[in-house]
């Protein structure tokens, strides 16, 4: 906050003898502290720990026998956790399902802590030059283009047996480039089981396997990566009605990044932050508005090798599809703002964008391109092109297996219904997304009564 590393605090909180404060100095921290914001003073807090823990670490580290195959000493517990987990996610045990969801202080504070211990470079694993790490992140990239089918849902145990054996490994301790590289490869796994996880219908399951994620970036000195997932957190919250809780994360990640982090995070992020600040209207406008563009701005400052395994999908389509979404929900949010036209206008053009530069095998987002176009129809007030898109779309469902693409389907229905029930379009698509539901997820049809 004022320069001063967190260690230097920590002393001379304790009154240790080896610092004395100058008396303005220590006069600047004292106001400092009281006048910062509550959630500046728990970072503040978070960042002395990190750095007691950080020295506490490098001693056992200076202590530490020749490399080798040994028992690891911190990381057993987190990887203890995370062993039982999938154990229980893979046999769907009664405790797994019973699971609550996560809200408030116990979403944001593990975020604050990863950001609190972020490292100010992000630190770039060595070669790590063993054939089995090699084969893992092959492994990986396969398991990437199944989501990208839409059919993720479907392999999610796949994967998840992946991610159990990584975690099993990682009881032992390696040369430090072999630890970073297969904490890596855990971080990538928990990343896209999360997000399996979730369009399987499962988001509190999700939100565990992301905070997996997050823990075992922080291990990998994966920074980036980590905002990444950060930036997945905050959009299921959004997804499930979290407003808040949705900013904050983005907030943090963002705060998080160094100046010369991954230009396509830093788009991402804004984008979400975009289409989060959306859903207050008018009161977010400005935010709103700004967020799009610096995420527009970042996406065009990013070079070719800003663009890793982990967010090849970060592409002109999805930037320009998030800063569709943003303008879409300003409109739907408060359709008599006077400038409801101009920001409709943005996102037509946005969404066109996307469509046009959307990759063909990338079904699920191809469907959600038409659905977003059927949703500006719909702030346009064109109920019958509105309705002949959301067809399009429900078309579009029958070559994935998405429970998000079922929640977003059934979401826009409820809205056309509400405002244009009685057009034919809009019955139409109704009926054809009551019979897919039926066949589908017959748990799901009192969501269309």
């Amino acid at each position: 906050m004022l320069g001063v590393h967190p260690r230097t605090i920590n002393k001379w909180e304790k009154r240790q003898a080896e610092i004395t404060p100058l008396p303005e100095m220590q006069a600047a921290l004292d106001t400092a502290l009281q006048k910062a914001a509550g959630d500046a003073r728990e970072r503040f807090v978070q960042l002395t720990q990190c750095a007691s823990a950080a020295t506490e670490a490098s001693s056992a580290d200076r202590a530490q026998l020749v490399p080798g195959i040994e028992p690891m000493g911190p990381e057993l517990a987190a990887v203890g956790n995370i062993v039982e987990f999938i154990g229980s996610d893979m046999a769907t045990r009664r405790e797994f399902l019973e699971l609550s969801l996560l809200a408030g202080a116990a979403l944001i504070v593990p975020v604050r802590q990863w950001s609190a211990c972020a490292p100010v470079v992000p630190i770039k694993p060595g070669k790590v030059g063993w054939d089995e790490i090699h084969g893992l992140e092959r492994a990986v990239e396969l398991f990437r283009r199944w989501d990208e089918s839409g059919q993720g849902g479907l392999h999610r145990k796949a994967v998840l047996g992946q991610l159990n054996a990584v975690v099993e490994t990682l009881q032992h301790r390696y040369p430090d480039a072999e630890q970073r590289g297969l904490f890596q490869v855990a971080g990538e796994l928990a990343q896209l089981a999360g997000f399996m996880t979730w369009d399987a219908g499962l988001p509190v399951a999700a939100q565990r396997y992301f905070l997996y994620a997050l823990s075992a970036c922080k291990r990998a000195g994966a920074l980036d990566l980590g905002a990444k997932i950060v930036g997945d957190m905050a959009q299921l919250s959004k997804a499930l009605g979290k407003y808040e809780d949705s900013l904050a994360m983005v907030r943090t990640a963002l705060a998080t990044l160094p100046r010369n982090a991954n230009p396509l995070v830093r788009s991402e992020l804004h984008g979400h932050e975009a289409c989060t600040y959306a859903r207050f209207g008018r009161d977010e406008v400005t935010n709103t508005r700004r967020a799009v563009e610096a995420s527009l701005e970042a996406f065009d400052r990013a070079t070719p090798d800003a663009q890793q395994t982990w967010n090849q999908y970060m592409d002109r389509a999805e930037v320009e599809s998030l800063a569709s979404a943003a303008y879409t929900q300003l409109v739907l949010e408060d359709p008599t703002s006077g400038q409801a036209t101009t920001y409709t206008r943005h996102a037509e053009d946005h969404a066109l964008n996307a469509a046009a530069n959307r990759q063909q095998h990338r079904l699920r987002s191809r469907l959600f391109d038409d659905l977003r176009l059927s949703k500006v129809r719909l702030a346009q007030q064109e109920p019958d092109e509105s309705g002949k898109l959301a067809q399009r779309a429900l078309a579009r469902a029958a070559e994935t297996s998405s429970s998000n693409a079922i929640n977003r389907l059934v979401a826009h229905s409820q809205s056309l219904t509400a405002r244009y029930g009685d057009v034919v379009a809009v019955v139409d698509f109704r009926a054809n997304l009551a019979d897919y539901v039926h066949k589908v997820a017959p748990g799901r049809e009192n969501d269309l009564a």
